[in-house]
């Protein structure tokens, strides 16, 4: 039995209110975490906007980026 099977198994064995409250609870819990993960990205984000153009590259490596298939950019 996988460890989400017992969680599920004992929630069943749960009276119906105390089986609600730990559901809302839950919620709560997975609401704060993707929160937290949106911020993350936010932060990130706003730290690439913040340094972009601002980093010095050498002619070799900006010409890679500059021929690279792989990357996508925007050219303004």
């Amino acid at each position: 039995m996988t460890r989400e099977e017992r969680v599920i198994a004992k929630l069943g064995r749960l009276p119906e209110q105390e089986r609600a409250q730990l559901y809302r609870r839950i919620e709560q819990w997975v609401e704060a975490a993707l929160a937290a993960q949106h911020s993350d990205i936010q932060r990130a984000l706003s730290a690439v906007a913040r340094t972009w153009a601002t980093i010095r590259l050498n002619p070799e490596t900006l010409r890679w980026i500059a021929e690279s298939k792989d990357l996508e950019y925007e050219i303004d």
